[in-house]
């Protein structure tokens, strides 16, 4: 019996062994990482947001089942951020059909006490992270909204475009309620890229709570856009300043992406320059040319270091204090979210997954989609976060969901 038990155990160690040896043999899967899983949705297409990390669980979106039109809805599926198994799947929609989330995978979705809020085309949900259960939904009256909610502690903030009306609208709700108020309300633009952008924030010695905002305004008579920055004390509904940021602006002069407050510094991208501006009274203190715009991708603030990636396409590595270049190298248009982990930065985009050093701007892999080798129309997408916990990284293909451990030379 002994010598039976062993002989078994000899087998599987053998098969485990093979199957492992197997798949390393396997296209795709002899690069500088290979996945820890990977989980195909079979559906041809995953959906529109960046993976969302939360305690034990990864959030991805696919389409409910394959379609030649996307009209199929989207769902939101919580994989175990370790194993990839099913934890649950979201569906509740208003419409049957033609349910996507955001097109702009930047947007932000907060979480707070295990609760995530989203927003699109004036839809707003709030989804139970523990259970995959809606609290609650709603729809806007006579307006829309943009992409992008933030919230401070347990009250979220979202801008609204309102119909028929060059208005753009601060709103507010309750994380556990959803009902929503007015802020804020100014002259707006009258596009999705133009207009009120949701706050940044911060507090005065005093506990007032300042927000910091921009907003993008059209000049009809003279086609020029004209972004404005400006600070609100909450607490006592008083604006502190409302300033004009470019002093040419022209047909691109938009703000395109929302305010990073670091000290008494606010940084914020206006077209094709990255500001630094005294938070307290709005001043510049340096703007540097990218050369082009921030439109699918953002910037981060890691010490005393800005790492942005333009559309040029260009990732850059600025001094806070200064706004020098500190290193700069060709780079993805249309890319991920950047994300830093150990001294790297992490992104996807044109197909491939990136691992760049932060300190010296060297690449140190890039990595194709293991479900490209069979498809060619199968590579990343721009889709990938990181786990600030462990390093891994989580990126989607066409078809699949991968988690890729940290990036360590061989």
């Amino acid at each position: 019996m002994k010598l039976i038990r062993r002989f078994l155990l000899l087998q599987l160690i053998f098969l485990l062994f093979e199957t492992i040896s197997c798949r390393e043999e396997l296209l795709g899967y002899d690069q500088a990482i290979n996945p820890i899983w990977e989980r195909n949705f079979n559906v041809g297409l995953t959906g529109g947001i960046q993976p969302i990390v939360h305690d034990n669980i990864v959030l991805f979106a696919s389409l409910l089942e394959k379609s030649q039109d996307l009209s199929v809805n989207e769902k939101l599926i919580a994989l175990d951020k370790e194993s990839g198994d099913l934890i649950w799947e979201w569906n509740d929609h208003f419409r049957p059909e033609y349910q996507h989330f955001s097109s702009n995978a930047a947007s932000l979705k907060p979480i707070s006490n295990d609760k995530l809020a989203f927003t699109f085309g004036g839809r707003n949900f709030c989804v139970n992270l523990n259970t995959g259960g809606t609290v609650w939904k709603n729809m806007n009256d006579n307006s829309t909204s943009r992409d992008d909610l933030v919230n401070l502690g347990e009250m979220l903030f979202r801008t609204d475009i309102v119909d028929g009306e060059n208005t753009d609208r601060l709103m507010e709700a309750d994380f556990n309620t959803g009902i929503w108020k007015p802020v804020y309300e100014v002259n707006g633009g009258d596009s999705i890229r133009q207009g009120l952008q949701v706050p940044a924030f911060y507090f005065e010695s005093d506990g007032d709570t300042i927000m910091i905002f921009s907003n993008t305004l059209w000049d009809h008579t003279t086609n020029k856009i004209i972004p404005r920055l400006i600070s609100y004390n909450k607490t006592r509904d008083s604006t502190y300043y409302d300033i004009q940021l470019d002093d040419e602006p022209d047909l691109w002069s938009a703000v395109d992406w929302i305010p990073i407050i670091k000290d008494d510094m606010v940084f914020l991208s206006v077209d094709d320059h990255m500001h630094c501006r005294n938070v307290k009274t709005g001043e510049l203190i340096w703007k540097r040319n990218l050369k082009m715009n921030l439109l699918s991708s953002n910037f981060i603030i890691e010490g005393d270091r800005l790492f942005t990636n333009t559309e040029e396409p260009r990732l850059w590595c600025l001094d806070t204090e200064t706004g020098h270049v500190l290193w700069d190298i060709p780079s993805f248009g249309f890319a991920s979210l950047l994300n830093y982990y150990d001294h790297k930065i992490i992104y996807s985009g044109w197909g491939l997954l990136r691992i760049v050093d932060a300190d010296s701007g060297a690449v140190l892999a890039e990595i194709k989609a293991p479900s490209s080798y069979k498809n060619s129309d199968h590579d990343f997408s721009s889709r990938c976060t990181v786990d600030p916990e462990t390093g891994n990284i989580y990126v989607t293909s066409w078809t699949t969901a991968y988690c890729y451990p940290p990036y360590e030379a061989k």
